[in-house]
């Protein structure tokens, strides 16, 4: 499958414009891109439903955001990651598709 490039300016408007929508499969399509980066045995649609339970959303944006920090070989800080998840999303979502332009292949 690889990693997708995407605009990070589209991503924000177009969760803006969506009312969110499209920052859902945004977060499912790059949790998936994530979980085969860094090889691992999560599975992003559970992720995505943790994310409309009550203390299980901040369990899943921590596991993301360590996900995150793993791909980008410790450039990206986790702990930022999450913060920003959590306070202004719209900015942790540039963040971490800036950083996943970075694999993206090109075809």
């Amino acid at each position: 499958m690889g990693v997708k490039f995407r605009n990070p300016i589209l991503v924000i408007i177009l969760g803006l414009i969506t009312l969110g929508i499209y920052s859902l499969y945004w977060f499912y399509a790059t949790s998936k891109e994530l979980i085969e980066l860094n090889k691992s045995n999560s599975n992003a649609l559970f992720w995505l439903i943790g994310l409309f339970i009550p203390f299980v959303n901040l369990y899943v944006f921590w596991k993301y955001s360590k996900a995150v920090e793993q791909a980008s070989r410790g450039s990206m800080n986790a702990i930022l990651v999450f913060i920003l998840s959590l306070v202004f999303n719209p900015i942790a979502q540039y963040l971490v598709q800036t950083e996943l332009n970075k694999h993206a292949t090109t075809a």
